[in-house]
């Protein structure tokens, strides 16, 4: 019978798993001040045979190039694979997208130049995350002991679906959260290592991103709510006896959280819905402003995005349509 130990780094979980002959490490864990310490004195003087990153966010892979470094190969799911590789806003063409979509929603003049000054100031923050010195300060230092660093790094082997990456783990995709999303699931145990797709308490909210590069689409942004949620219903059609979750404590009702993280997404657009037919023909920013009047200045990433997703979805389902940049509700 495999065993879990879990490792708490901060805001984060890893979790090393082992089956008597192996050990695989669930996320890299992310790069703070202090962080290799805790991982070399909790899993002791055994490395693993290999570190699987749910994905390439930089607290789940941000310790990558130091595994590597070690001799451990990192994996990596393939559309995740440009999330390492450099820093986030690096390419310029990347950059010039994100403030295209700042322009795009409807933003009134000062807020739309304050996003993104913003997206320069973040671009700058990454690129000190990667390359400078020391841990560059990210004004959340409270969910880790210092900022978080995120060194560049190419994983040694990538992963699509059903491959096994040792002890008993196979590889799931589950897109939307990234790209390149997965969670790892032992069949025999009946467990779930969910990363940041399922979470006890919270429903991760959706971002504003890219898809991978070479995806083939002439639309650069991925769909990330819409995806996350048919993550969900993929993963609501199996039986998990535990799920270890890349944030707050492992759990025992994984079924009965998955469809509350469902029925919280499909009432959210229901709301959605409703604000769109009250407001008849709204930009996204206007919509925004309509259902988070007091917080959507302050929050306008997490508001835009998460509105945004809802919208997607509804779109996808056939109730709402875009016409010159405004939203409508069909029929």
């Amino acid at each position: 019978m495999a065993s879990v130990q879990h490792i708490r780094l901060g805001y984060n979980n890893v979790y090393a798993v082992d089956d008597g002959g192996g050990r695989v490490l669930v996320d890299t864990g992310p790069d703070y001040l202090g962080a290799r310490d805790v991982l070399r004195a909790g899993l002791g003087e055994r490395l693993p045979d290999a570190v699987v990153a749910t994905h390439g966010h930089l607290d789940h892979a941000g310790l990558g190039a130091f595994w590597q470094l070690l001799g451990v190969p990192v994996v990596l799911g393939a559309e995740d694979v440009h999330l390492a590789a450099a820093p986030q806003l690096a390419a310029p063409e990347e950059f010039e997208a994100f403030v295209a979509y700042v322009r795009s929603v409807g933003a009134p003049p000062d807020v739309r130049d304050e996003v993104i000054a913003g997206l320069s100031v973040r671009r700058s923050w990454a690129q000190r995350a990667a390359h400078g010195e020391g841990y560059p300060s990210m004004g959340r230092e409270h969910r880790w002991p210092s900022g978080l660093r995120y060194q560049p790094f190419t994983p040694r082997r990538v992963v699509q679906s059903g491959d096994a990456v040792g002890c008993g783990l196979r590889v799931l995709p589950c897109p939307g959260h990234t790209p390149g999303n997965l969670v790892l699931i032992s069949e025999a145990e009946g467990w779930l290592f969910s990363g940041d797709q399922l979470l006890p308490e919270i429903t991760p909210t959706p971002a504003i991103q890219g898809r991978a590069p070479g995806h083939g689409s002439g639309d650069w942004r991925l769909r990330s709510l819409s995806e996350f949620y048919r993550s969900l219903q993929q993963l609501n059609r199996s039986t998990f006896s535990r799920c270890f979750p890349g944030h707050g404590e492992p759990f025992d009702d994984v079924g009965a959280v998955i469809e509350a993280n469902i029925a919280q997404i499909e009432q959210r657009s229901e709301r959605v819905a409703e604000q769109l037919s009250a407001l008849g023909s709204p930009t996204l920013y206007g919509l925004c402003e309509a259902l988070y009047p007091r917080a959507l200045r302050r929050r306008f990433w997490q508001i835009v995005a998460t509105v945004q997703g809802h919208c997607d979805l509804l779109e996808a389902e056939g109730r709402v349509r875009v016409v010159d940049g405004r939203y409508e509700v069909v029929g």
